[in-house]
């Protein structure tokens, strides 16, 4: 009880900080689009641009640090035998519990230079997406200022979760996530051929070592209702460059984690783990026809708003992975990563960020941050008081979830019944990019 008390006081801190960046972000009009402070002199500018990138290399060096220094633990313990088995001729997916796709194994190679190394680049990658998404080109006239940028950067990208997921366990789901969000901002900053068929690789890098980045390629691909036929051919070249390489050094079991992820049982975060160790129900083989139906059902809602890739994205995934059997904590790590470039783009082009909304999304993530934070205190859940967390953990998190879905596409709704009754240019829609 102790532990958890501790947990929540951390929590409860970090969401201080978290309102406070709400108040700050508020002062943010999203119907105010003139330029920051044109009487800003070039030297000035110059002189907080050093002082931000002083600041990132300061914590990049930090964030490295506490990599180093908490050693091999939680998954990567498993990732060190597979890479293990690599550099030794062998095969990583026969006898062992790799779900993770060929740029995975690929990291085997870096392990070889030093055993820490990956986690390390891990770290510094996090580091760095979130430092491109917190201060970042938007495509747009951002309105928000370098102090909502710094603090967006402080309250996602620092966050007990962020730091404890890459910087503590190094959980390689900083590949997938962080593919996610370059790809996502590659679409919507710059818009051109380029930047879809850089895009489209980004992201089938991320789907080379875990398979979800598939989840929001509709997203990126199917804009303004049209195919982004530049951004799918950079996406299957790379796919099938990477799968190639894979299918010709390991054969057929570079298939194998499709089938591995098929099998796994309930986890976590998951609502059928909840009735499996509960309610002693098992269910777990309805999560699949329920993501089925979770990715149609939103999908047809967003294209029949014409929703933009920024929500489509963001709203996608978050249906999706609620649906998921293994719900391991560090797969929600794409929300920590996305939502500076998120916030910062909805604030400056659109009236869908609302209080609601912001406090619904606030309890959310804080109950990850505060999940996580019991999770490494206690050191996983195993014993203890904290069992109880880890069995029941998902009914408080689906609440959490349901609300904030709720009031997510009553937002999207609301907001797009506005910008059809206002003439174009008065009520930004939510088509944000043209």
């Amino acid at each position: 009880m102790i532990i958890t008390a501790i947990a929540a006081g951390l929590a409860v801190a970090w969401l201080m900080q978290g309102l406070w960046c709400l108040l700050q972000l508020q002062r943010s009009s999203p119907y105010q689009h003139q330029p920051a402070n044109t009487s800003t002199n070039s030297s000035a500018t110059a002189s907080a641009n050093l002082a931000t990138i002083s600041m990132l290399a300061l914590l990049g060096s930090l964030t490295i640090a506490v990599a180093y220094s908490s050693g091999t633990r939680h998954d990567y313990t498993a990732y060190t035998n597979q890479w293990e088995i690599v550099l030794g001729g062998g095969n990583p997916w026969i006898g062992t519990d790799n779900a993770y796709g060929p740029l995975h194994n690929a990291m085997a190679w870096v392990y070889g230079l030093n055993h820490l190394l990956p986690k390390g680049l891990f770290a510094l990658l996090h580091v760095a997406t979130g430092a491109i998404s917190s201060f970042g080109s938007l495509g747009i006239n951002d309105t928000t200022s370098r102090l909502q940028k710094s603090c967006l950067f402080a309250f996602f990208v620092l966050s007990p979760y962020s730091l404890i997921t890459v910087g503590v366990y190094a959980n390689n789901d900083i590949l997938p996530a962080a593919a996610m969000v370059l790809a996502l901002m590659g679409v919507v900053a710059f818009n051109n051929r380029i930047s879809s068929l850089a895009s489209g690789s980004l992201l089938a890098i991320g789907v080379l070592s875990k398979f979800y980045p598939l989840i929001i390629l509709p997203s990126l691909a199917f804009r303004q209702r049209k195919l982004d036929w530049a951004l799918l051919s950079g996406f299957l070249a790379t796919l099938l460059l990477g799968g190639s390489l894979a299918y010709w050094h390991w054969g057929h079991s570079a298939l194998l984690p499709l089938l591995f992820a098929s099998s796994r049982s309930s986890k976590d975060l998951s609502i059928f783990h909840f009735t499996s160790k509960v309610l002693g129900a098992q269910l777990d083989s309805f999560s699949l026809p329920l993501m089925v139906v979770a990715f149609a059902a939103v999908s047809w809602f967003l294209h029949s708003r014409n929703v933009n890739a920024v929500i489509g994205s963001i709203v996608t995934f978050a249906a999706v992975l609620s649906f998921y059997k293994v719900g391991h904590q560090q797969f929600f790590l794409f929300f920590f990563l996305v939502s500076p470039f998120a916030i910062r783009y909805l604030l400056s082009c659109s009236t869908i960020f609302t209080p609601k909304l912001a406090s619904a999304f606030l309890l959310w993530i804080g109950f990850l941050n505060w999940y996580q934070l019991v999770f490494q205190l206690t050191c996983g859940m195993w014993e203890g008081p904290a069992t109880t967390l880890r069995y029941w953990g998902a009914l408080p998190f689906l609440a959490l979830s349901a609300g904030l879905a709720t009031t997510t596409m009553r937002s999207i709704a609301a907001n797009n019944g506005r910008s059809r009754q206002h003439k174009k240019g008065w009520i930004p829609s939510l088509n944000c990019r043209p």
